[in-house]
């Protein structure tokens, strides 16, 4: 084989090779462990229904039902160790920022029945255990600012402080397979501090509360999700509902979470509380160090098209030279021969 045909058939073999990798890239199915690093965030547009507060019952403040519609701010911090019972546990530090807005119908002792419209915001700190799902601590506080309206017009502000502290649970693998379950018992001490001011006149309400529960977590089918931020691959969990930010009132319940490994967090959550749907969270956009970042495959085609670009080049240079350098040689020609003519006129 010439040099030209060995170099036109390395091109074609390399551009071939990098098209057969591009079609032949999978996308990554099974279900994989995040890795979290500071700076990791994620924006979810929230929709749900406040019908209380845990750890404060209707006598206290009243029963109500709001409606709220808001934006949800969650971003990895950074990382810290936690003590529990002498044994240093390292847990990943998160920060959850949530506003929105509330409308809905409030009853109360002194009040009556009135409606309500205002805003509401939500700061929490969370420790999250080395798995990323089960938090170990979590500082709230929630604040909504209203106008009642009955028979007068009163403003109500009412802040709520929540401090939950878990034992540290024994956290089993996060990666399962389609039907596999894992469980935990989680003891969490609840403490729930409110202050109610409505007509000018505030009162305070505290309650601590023991809880022990099984957090349990079961991987079902992948599925594509459509949300704000795109349409993803992810794996659907049917799971014990955390509360979901700014809406700590539906704590008790189950929920449909939409997990991704590109978004190394939930794509949409579906919160439920007996058997009905109370709150929805969807990916709006986000940032992760982590993902989707560029597959092996990837990288070869990106490296081996230049270099067959390259290489294609090369050859026709080398063509269009040696093209040039025979046409030159068959214009010119030999010289021709002086002696041997001058013989041949001379011939006797």
């Amino acid at each position: 084989m010439s040099p030209a045909h060995r170099a036109s058939a390395l091109t074609v073999a390399l551009l071939l090779c990098a098209v057969l990798l591009g079609a032949t890239n999978p996308a990554a199915a099974v279900l994989q462990k995040p890795t979290y690093a500071p700076g990791d965030r994620w924006v979810y547009v929230l929709e749900g229904s406040l019908p209380g507060f845990p750890g404060f019952n209707e006598t206290q403040i009243g029963q109500f039902q709001f409606d709220l519609v808001g934006r949800v701010d969650v971003e990895v911090v950074g990382f810290q160790n936690l003590l529990r019972s002498g044994v240093s546990i390292p847990t990943i530090f998160v920060e959850t920022r949530t506003t929105g807005f509330l409308n809905g119908t409030l009853f109360a002792p002194g009040i009556g029945t009135a409606q309500v419209t205002g805003t509401f915001g939500f700061l929490s700190t969370e420790f999250w255990e080395a798995e990323g799902y089960v938090p170990i601590e979590a500082r709230g506080t929630t604040t909504y600012v209203a106008q009642v309206v009955s028979v007068v017009t009163a403003d109500l502000v009412f802040i709520v402080h929540l401090n939950s502290t878990g034992s540290g649970p024994s956290v089993p693998p996060f990666e399962l397979g389609a039907g596999e379950n894992a469980t935990a018992s989680v003891q969490t001490r609840l403490e729930a501090n409110a202050t109610v001011t409505v007509l000018g006149q505030s009162r305070s309400l505290e309650n601590n509360t023991e809880v022990s529960s099984i957090w349990r977590r079961e991987l079902g089918s992948e599925e594509s999700v459509r949300v704000e931020a795109g349409t993803f691959a992810t794996h659907r969990f049917n799971q014990t509902l955390g509360p979901f930010p700014g809406i700590p009132g539906i704590a008790a319940g189950n929920e449909t979470a939409y997990f991704s490994n590109d978004v190394g967090y939930y794509v949409k959550r579906v919160g439920y509380q007996d058997g009905e749907p109370v709150a929805e969270m969807r990916l709006r956009s986000y940032t992760y160090a982590a993902g989707p970042g560029l597959k092996t495959t990837t990288l070869l085609v990106l490296i081996l098209v230049p270099v067959a670009l390259i290489l294609l080049a090369v050859f026709l240079v080398w063509r269009r030279r040696a093209a040039r350098k025979a046409k030159r040689s068959i214009s010119t020609g030999p010289p021709p021969s002086a002696g041997r003519e001058g013989e041949g006129g001379h011939a006797r």
